[in-house]
């Protein structure tokens, strides 16, 4: 145990972890501003930049977040007409913005 008390961090990663710090305030910042959970203004930041016709699981590869954290997100934004869902092969749902979504992004400038 005593091992882990004189753990070394490299000048590198305290680096990056004040970067990563930063930007997930920054993005906090933004996402209470628009109204949206931290998890939800990611995905629709996501979605926006790559492009309609995703599935949940691409985002959580894309994002490391979990299904769950995933799939209740994408629920709310659904809730509130940002996305909408459409059957794919299986069990697939693919993500596509709605209207609303759309010019929400444009809005935003997410979109160029």
């Amino acid at each position: 145990m005593e091992q882990f008390n004189k753990a070394y961090i490299s000048p590198n990663l305290m680096a990056f972890n004040r970067i990563y710090q930063t930007f997930d305030g920054i993005y906090h910042d933004i996402a209470l501003e628009l109204g949206l959970s931290d998890s939800g203004f990611v995905i629709l930041y996501t979605i926006c930049e790559t492009g309609d016709g995703c599935l949940q699981k691409d985002l959580s590869t894309m994002l490391s977040m979990s299904k769950q954290t995933i799939n209740s997100s994408i629920r709310r934004l659904e809730k509130d007409d940002f996305l909408t869902l459409t059957s794919g092969k299986g069990r697939q749902m693919h993500i596509y913005l709605t209207p609303k979504g759309r010019q929400f992004c444009e809005k935003k400038s997410f979109l160029s």
